[in-house]
């Protein structure tokens, strides 16, 4: 496999990535900036609906990264957690009283 380096994508452009609020939305940007550069210079020939779908990928994956942004900025309720551990705790204290009780 291919492996892309730095040195490939110009200094303006690495500065304004790092500068980016939302870096995997420029990148998406870019990305689709690329594909579709490359369809007017007829790189490759594509059916439109096969072109479509692969911008509809790209919009499915950065559906699932807001989703992780989501969860992750939502805080896990403490009240939940130690509950939880209780539980757990008496899950394994309690399993093997109840095995050897039971065999």
């Amino acid at each position: 496999l291919e492996v892309l380096s730095l040195t490939g994508i110009a200094e303006k452009s690495l500065t304004h990535l790092k500068n980016s609020p939302d870096r995997a939305e420029t990148v998406l940007l870019w990305i689709e900036k690329l594909i579709i550069d490359a369809n007017n210079r007829n790189l490759f020939e594509v059916p439109a609906p096969i072109l479509s779908r692969a911008f509809q990928e790209l919009s499915r994956g950065m559906v699932g990264v807001n989703d992780v942004r989501k969860i992750r900025m939502v805080p896990f309720p403490f009240p939940y957690s130690q509950y939880l551990s209780l539980m757990l705790i008496c899950h394994w204290v309690l399993t093997p009283v109840m095995a050897s009780q039971l065999v």
